[in-house]
């Protein structure tokens, strides 16, 4: 049944060619926006409207996670690409598909220490401006950001023994 508009007629690369518009540059830029303005609502007001930060910690890596099967489905099999050498990984980054679901794949996970972070900020009753600089960092460094959070909160937590004691 050539030309009909079922999906399931079709074959895979005849609705990729037909049917799929989104480039790679494309979906990182929606996912580039959309991690950015959701960053920017954690650092400024994400601690005092618990509703929208609870939607928006559950419904931003839900997103992102679609995006990023649409990533990895949507690129070519690059010869050589695997994980369990450097140079396989390597061979991976050599689509732009692979590189968009890398990026997505850390955009999701950072958000997540970022909100993991506000979260324990708040349970432990450090204040909000103590940790705009991890937050910031954890955006832009990932692991960097966490680490500084982490020191942050063990002197917190050291402060607290001290003074109670």
């Amino acid at each position: 049944m050539r030309g009909t508009v079922c999906l399931f007629s079709l074959e895979v690369e005849e609705f990729r060619r037909y049917h799929w518009r989104m480039t790679p540059e494309t979906v990182f830029s929606i996912v580039n926006s959309i991690a950015f303005f959701a960053w920017i609502y954690l650092l400024v007001a994400a601690r005092w409207t618990p509703r929208i930060f609870t939607a928006l910690r559950f419904g931003l890596p839900a997103a992102l996670a679609l995006f990023y099967l649409v990533a990895l489905t949507s690129g070519d099999p690059v010869e050589g690409a695997g994980y369990r050498t450097l140079s396989g990984v390597m061979a991976l980054f050599t689509s732009p598909w692979a590189v968009v679901g890398g990026w997505i794949h850390y955009l999701a996970f950072d958000f997540f220490v970022g909100c993991w972070i506000l979260m324990k900020a708040k349970e432990e009753g450090i204040e909000h401006y103590w940790i705009l600089i991890p937050m910031v960092l954890t955006f832009l460094f990932g692991p960097v950001g966490l680490m500084l959070f982490l020191l942050l909160l063990l002197g917190f937590r050291k402060k607290r023994n001290v003074q109670t004691a």
